[in-house]
């Protein structure tokens, strides 16, 4: 038997022993799955923006964040503020006007300043 042929029947051996392990596999009856409805309530907050740049603060982050969550992040880059405001709007769906995505990583990054070395 040459090359060509003990590769043929390697392949041959594999493919029967796949096809029987996927088909011993497939009879197993899968585990049962409960699920449980759960409610949750999540916190409120009237807190808003003020002060230079908080009317865009107010019109685009707070209608998926709470004021709180905004002010606990870190100093950052602009370049950073910049990424993570693209990626409301495209990766999440965040209506924000592509001409406000830079506007409002500048009053994030005004607000938090930047990195402390």
């Amino acid at each position: 038997m040459n090359r060509h042929g003990i590769f043929s029947a390697g392949c041959t051996l594999l493919l029967a022993f796949g096809l029987a392990s996927t088909a011993a596999a497939g009879a197993a009856t899968p585990p049962k799955i409960h699920w449980k409805s759960e409610h949750i309530t999540l916190p409120t907050s009237d807190l808003t923006f003020s002060g230079p740049g908080g009317q865009v603060l107010n019109t685009y982050c707070l209608m998926c964040h709470s004021a709180d969550f905004v002010n606990e992040q870190p100093a950052v880059p602009l370049a950073t503020w910049k990424i993570e405001v693209s990626k409301m709007e495209k990766a999440f769906g965040a209506p924000i006007p592509a001409n406000q995505i830079d506007h409002i990583a500048e009053v994030l990054y005004q607000r938090f300043g930047p990195p402390k070395p």
